[in-house]
């Protein structure tokens, strides 16, 4: 009953407030310890870690710069921090190291950002902190929390604070990619690779938290989401640069209908990639992040289907994840219109594609494995 009053609202472990425009899709577990009658500033704990989110907003323009708003919030908690300032977005932000005592505890460590709401004309703060003794293991959930912040619609689909600023822009990595024959020439960030392998390395670590646990289906999911926020951004000039080059070629295969003719030479591409599972630890995940792949990296299933994913929702053809447990495995499936095998999520009937077996077109998917109940949708639109 509180939660229906609050001026924020969480769902599927998603904190959303529409009178901002901002949310955070945090990993599963936290709940509102207290709040402001204001809606202005919450506390949430997290179920399983000795881990406490504060966010404060500050609205009506009481600061002009987000360095400002950060050192008042992190004052009025006595923190002792370090702050740093940069852009995310084109939008000036900050984040902190920060240490306190609260209440007389041995102490607390963790991170704090703060970013403005442009059309709020207000700036918002996370302080994410774990109990001192813990706070080393705490680490890449608290940057995993933090990393989840999203301020507006183009942001859901980009790096996340944290991670842009551990990774500001570095120059640009020419690459030539030859897909159904023809040179594409495209180009990443010189520093796309390291920062893909930061978040998959980070979201990793989360997920592994949930193993046995009764939301372990929320975790997977969310892990896939965030990989793909921060792909998605990263890949859109290369997206871009495919589909110019392809596009002609899509036309003349199927003139009636492009779209699948580009999907059907991208999936022919993607499974003459060599294969290969980056890690056989539990400890570490077997994904291989996106820009890698790009660069000639061996890659398994999710990471084939997640690519293509990225590039054809780049280019306007909505599509899903698709995992499974039981099969240990993972395709991916487009919005389009073709005979084959689908899969229905939310009224779109996605036409699956199989990434590790080569000449297999678009549709087809191996008998036993046409259980469509044994398939976890993870939907990015």
């Amino acid at each position: 009953l509180i939660l229906v009053l609050l001026p924020v609202c969480l769902h599927a472990e998603e904190i959303v407030d529409y009178d901002f425009g901002y949310s955070l899709d945090v990993p599963e577990g936290y709940s509102v310890a207290e709040y402001t009658p204001d809606g202005m500033s919450y506390r949430f704990v997290h179920d399983r870690l000795p881990v406490s989110l504060i966010l404060k907003l500050y609205a009506d323009g009481q600061f002009s710069e987000s360095s400002a708003a950060l050192s008042a919030a992190l004052d009025k908690l006595s923190a002792e921090y370090e702050m740093d300032s940069f852009l995310w977005r084109n939008v000036q932000s900050s984040v902190a190291s920060l240490k306190m005592t609260l209440g007389g505890s041995s102490g607390y460590s963790g991170w704090a950002v703060c970013t403005e709401i442009p059309e709020k004309n207000a700036h918002l703060v996370l302080v994410c902190y774990a109990d001192q003794a813990k706070a080393d293991d705490c680490q890449q959930f608290i940057i995993s929390t933090l990393n989840s912040l999203s301020i507006d619609r183009g942001s859901l689909y980009s790096p996340g604070i944290f991670t842009s600023y551990a990774f500001p822009s570095a120059g640009k990595k020419s690459l030539k990619l030859k897909i159904a024959g023809i040179d594409v020439y495209t180009e990443i960030g010189a520093d796309d690779e390291a920062a893909s392998e930061f978040v998959v390395a980070c979201e990793y670590a989360v997920l592994t938290l949930y193993v046995g646990n009764e939301k372990w289906k929320e975790a997977w999911t969310r892990y896939y989401k965030c990989i793909f926020r921060d792909s998605y951004g990263r890949l859109k000039k290369t997206a871009f640069d495919i589909q110019a080059a392809l596009m002609p070629s899509a036309k003349r295969k199927n003139k009636d209908n492009p779209d699948a003719a580009m999907n059907e030479m991208l999936l022919g591409w993607v499974q003459s990639f060599p294969y290969e599972r980056q890690n056989q630890s539990a400890k570490q995940s077997d994904f291989a992040n996106l820009p890698s792949v790009l660069c000639g990296a061996g890659s398994d299933c999710d990471s084939r289907s997640m690519l293509m994913c990225v590039l054809l929702g780049n280019m306007g053809i909505k599509s899903n994840l698709f995992i499974s447990r039981e099969y240990s495995h993972a395709v991916y499936g487009a919005d389009i219109n073709q005979a084959g095998a689908k899969i229905t999520v939310n009224g779109t009937d996605f036409l699956l594609g199989e990434t590790t077996a080569k000449d297999i077109k678009p549709g087809l998917i191996a008998a036993e494995m046409n259980d469509t109940e044994k398939w976890l949708p993870v939907e990015f639109f």
